[in-house]
């Protein structure tokens, strides 16, 4: 069983380390404009990314029939797409998608900063925490951090909603308690016709590196039981 990840904004395929170093077939895609994609240009179409990703995707589905999409906060947004996609073309589907650090897509981002100069952006990007402080404090990383970001975000913030039929796999989502409330998330119940499970986790948008041990076995169980 794969476990195929989507990192939040700003993030390479080393973002999930600390969760995933002890799990075998814990595989992060890439997005361009970083790590050893750098050569590449930045996309700011969520459609672009997508279909780039999905192209990532196709060939790790090929190789493991079985598999699990799992994204955090806009990684959460991107697996959730491509779940789309993936059954829409009839490939092989993930035996589970798992989200964390989202709301449902329906709900309207309110916070929109991707269009600020980059000063006032970068305190807006701090503000939502999880920025260790070497960067904060460190104007060469800021400067070559804020163009992946403004890149990102602004995925994230141009996306709107387009109601499609609903997906065939039963999806995990997770959210910190200082982030967002119960009744915020029940709209992920809309999105699929398998089994939806929300769980609140104490902590802020990224509450998952406080509960790294418990999502390190939290994925070893689910491969195992998968598979089983």
């Amino acid at each position: 069983m794969k476990i195929i990840a989507f990192t939040f904004a700003g993030g390479n395929k080393h973002s999930f380390q600390i969760i995933a170093k002890n799990i075998e077939n814990f595989t992060v895609i890439e997005y361009p404009g970083r790590g050893f994609r750098m050569g590449e240009d930045l996309i700011t179409d969520i459609d672009s990314l997508i279909e780039d990703l999905f192209q990532k995707v196709k060939s790790e589905i090929s190789q493991h029939q079985d598999y699990i999409i799992y994204g955090h906060s806009m990684g959460a947004l991107l697996g959730y797409l491509l779940c789309q996609k993936i059954e829409e073309l009839g490939f092989q589907k993930p035996a589970k998608l798992v989200v964390s650090g989202r709301k449902p897509p329906v709900t309207k981002r309110e916070n929109l900063f991707c269009h600020l100069p980059d000063n006032l952006f970068w305190d807006e990007v701090v503000k939502i925490g999880g920025i260790p402080d070497e960067l904060i404090n460190n104007q060469e990383l800021i400067e070559f951090f804020t163009p992946i970001l403004k890149a990102d975000l602004t995925i994230v913030e141009v996306y709107k909603y387009q109601k499609k039929n609903k997906l065939n796999i039963p999806i995990d989502v997770f959210y910190g308690s200082e982030e967002s409330t119960e009744d915020e998330m029940q709209g992920w119940e809309e999105e699929s016709n398998e089994k939806i499970s929300i769980t609140q986790m104490k902590g802020n948008h990224f509450f998952i590196f406080k509960h790294a041990t418990f999502f390190t076995q939290y994925f070893k169980n689910l491969t195992q039981k998968l598979t089983i």
